[in-house]
């Protein structure tokens, strides 16, 4: 940490090729900061004014099932359902251009089931049934999720289409 103020806490962040680059955030964003000497200084605050209707410790229960969940949530078979769907449709109903509907519409059906805390991702046993730890996983876990189900329907449909230009009805002219 190189300083920090009401406003912003500015750090040294290091990149992948291994200098490092000056960085600014602002406070409202920053859970706590452990300086130099290893003292922690929480900036979060209890206030549901501001939206802070977590209290300090539930928060941070918060934070570790959202860091569980960018680690260990993988959405799987969302994926390959939404590959499947957009592939199947496209080629069962003969679709073109009106294929690229399907994956949004898969994408925002994605949002309604139920994210569950996978086994293997869990960083600390005591924190499973906690259920603030199960709602910052499921934040997560829901984004991931829509997101790569959005992604794989647009594969699904460039595959189904790509095989009903190329295998399923191909449009050669034969002199």
């Amino acid at each position: 940490m190189l300083g920090q103020s009401t406003l912003e806490i500015r750090y040294l962040e290091k990149r992948r090729n291994g200098t490092l680059r000056e960085r600014a955030e602002a406070t409202e964003n920053v859970f706590s900061v452990i300086d130099s000497l290893g003292k922690e200084k929480i900036w979060y605050f209890h206030d549901t004014i501001f939206g802070n209707d977590l209290t300090p410790d539930q928060m941070r229960w918060f934070m570790n099932g959202e860091r569980d969940a960018r680690k260990g949530y993988k959405a799987t078979w969302p994926m390959i359902e939404a590959f499947t769907i957009g592939a199947g449709l496209t080629i069962g109903l003969n679709l073109e251009t009106n294929a690229f509907f399907i994956p949004p519409l898969v994408g925002i059906a994605m949002i309604l089931p139920r994210v569950h805390v996978a086994k293997g991702s869990i960083s600390n046993p005591l924190m499973e049934g906690d259920e603030f730890y199960a709602t910052g996983y499921a934040r997560v876990g829901r984004t991931k999720r829509v997101i790569r189900s959005i992604i794989a329907g647009f594969v699904g449909v460039g595959v189904g289409l790509a095989a009903n230009q190329l295998v399923i009805n191909p449009n050669f002219r034969k002199p």
